[in-house]
């Protein structure tokens, strides 16, 4: 029983340790141009450089973490509960709303879809994600399909490819606007180009 409790003791400090270095490189990024070395990451975070190496492998290990991380948080928010027996497109204008909400507020979102978004290190790992975004919206809209919410001549794949690729631009461009643009505002404009790329009511 000890011996067990000491190895979970030792796990727990691995896993804040880890997390004491994420938090330290995330704030570099936020407060810099998007790019760290991890000899900064290393002075912040109050350990050695090797611990860093040690726990990420590379700095494209660790922008990759923090990108996982990132984008873990967003699938939360927009994979929530939502009633599956309402209307699809009242479901799935709330699940934008909810999207358009956590980028306004996640301190990560204008670093990585804005800062990071084209750096060598990240797009690998951005790309992936992405995909899983289109893949996301492809099942989203062949169930509203299925229900007969949107019509059978809409092609699931290129309605969800495009749809994600507006939805994207758009929230990034908000994003970066002075003043941004009301939530609630954006996610109507965005709903009306979804709307119209399947030819429902918007």
């Amino acid at each position: 029983m000890a011996e067990r409790s000491r190895t979970a003791g030792k796990s727990d400090r691995k896993v804040m340790r880890a997390a004491r270095i994420l938090a330290a490189a995330e704030e570099i990024l936020r407060e810099g141009d998007g790019e760290l070395e991890m000899t900064q990451v290393a002075e912040k975070a109050g350990v050695s450089v090797g611990l860093a190496y040690h726990y990420f492998g590379s700095k494209a290990g660790m922008l990759g973490a923090i990108i996982d991380a990132f984008y873990d948080r967003y699938n939360q928010v927009v994979n929530q509960y939502i009633d599956p027996d309402i209307k699809w497109s009242v479901r799935e204008k709330e699940r934008l709303m909810a999207a358009v909400e956590f980028l306004y507020n996640d301190p990560m979102a204008p670093v990585i879809l804005g800062k990071m978004a084209h750096t060598n290190q990240v797009a690998a790992v951005e790309s992936a994600r992405h995909e899983e975004m289109i893949e996301m919206a492809i099942r989203n809209i062949g169930s509203g399909i299925r229900r007969g919410d949107i019509g059978r001549h809409i092609d699931a794949t290129i309605a969800g490819a495009a749809i994600t690729g507006a939805m994207r631009s758009g929230i990034m461009h908000a994003m970066g606007m002075r003043p941004r643009p009301d939530p609630a505002q954006l996610t109507h404009q965005i709903w009306g180009v979804i709307a119209g790329a399947l030819d429902i009511e918007r």
